[in-house]
């Protein structure tokens, strides 16, 4: 029932994000200057064509999101629990995605009520409370995007949260214990998938 929630808020998250700070002025006022009226035509016209694909790519990129999530930190659990159900650990893991949502929703608020001019780099780069706000984006090498996006207030919540409801499914699991479960294990995996994500900008770019 959380997985549907969380789904279904994913969604219309999107849907809002997309209906209201991608319009067709933001392709033609951005992209003027590289391409011609025909091609950013074309190019609005594919993207709404490939919006049918909205609703199976979410699905897919959240239950690889929470599976791996939940496998970690199932490792993690395996040396310090006796016994353990994989489908309440990712239920834990359903539970405190819902904080992901917030930097979603508070981006369209922003762009919608305060800085109503912008472009398609100031969405990209765009995330409330991280340390990529000290910076000034476009001075910064485009690998160094990402991870400083990571470094955020809402992650540590995150953790936080993780740690907290881990707590609420393994009684013999205290706070701390719980902390540093989630640190060992999706802490790591984590680190690994942002050095992906550098190698993979820094190899494409």
């Amino acid at each position: 029932m959380h997985f549907l929630i969380l789904l279904v808020m994913s969604l219309l998250l999107l849907f809002l994000n997309k209906s209201f700070l991608l319009s067709d002025s933001l392709y033609f006022n951005s992209l003027s200057e590289k391409f011609s009226y025909e091609e950013i035509s074309e190019l609005i016209n594919r993207r709404n064509r490939l919006e049918l694909l909205t609703i199976p790519i979410v699905l897919l990129v959240c239950i690889i999101k929470l599976t791996l999530c939940s496998l970690c930190l199932t490792l993690g659990i395996f040396f310090i629990a006796d016994k353990f159900e994989f489908k309440k650990i990712f239920a834990v893991t359903v539970a405190a995605e819902f904080i992901f949502l917030v930097p979603s929703a508070i981006k369209l608020l922003w762009f919608l009520f305060f800085q109503t001019t912008y472009t398609f780099q100031d969405l990209q780069y765009f995330y409330p409370l991280s340390i990529l706000n000290i910076f000034e984006a476009n001075t910064l090498e485009p690998w160094l995007i990402y991870p400083l996006q990571v470094l955020n207030i809402f992650e540590v919540i995150y953790w936080i949260v993780l740690a907290y409801l881990l707590t609420k499914e393994l009684p013999e699991l205290d706070m701390n214990r719980s902390m540093t479960v989630v640190m060992a294990s999706y802490g790591t995996g984590l680190v690994i998938w942002v050095a992906f994500v550098m190698f993979l900008t820094l190899t494409y770019t």
